[in-house]
């Protein structure tokens, strides 16, 4: 932050010397606040994010768990539904930002 330097400080009286002085109207804060667009409700994008992030925590907890404790010597049928079902998640949650990103555009 810098400091105010003499031009600064002549600037800020003339302003407050001629600027218009609006006469006091109690009900102008009414009247602008009541034109002002309602606030927005962020709960669901709050929990979309809660959400999102618990999906990135489990994902990858599946792929450290099948690195590390796969038998990589015997593949069933459910090993091949678990893979398809974790490739399919980690792609969208991978393109899901992608695809939030165009569609704000």
């Amino acid at each position: 932050m810098r400091n105010k330097d003499y031009k600064d400080n002549e600037l800020g009286k003339l302003l407050k010397q001629e600027g218009w002085n609006a006469e006091p109207n109690e009900w102008f804060t009414h009247r602008v606040m009541n034109k002002l667009p309602a606030k927005k409700n962020n709960s669901a994008l709050h929990f979309a994010w809660t959400c999102y992030i618990a999906a990135v925590v489990v994902c990858a907890g599946f792929w450290l768990w099948a690195l590390v404790f796969s038998d990589t010597t015997v593949i069933t049928v459910r090993d091949i539904i678990y893979f398809v079902i974790a490739i399919a998640v980690t792609i969208m949650l991978a393109l899901s930002p992608i695809v939030a990103m165009f569609k704000r555009e």
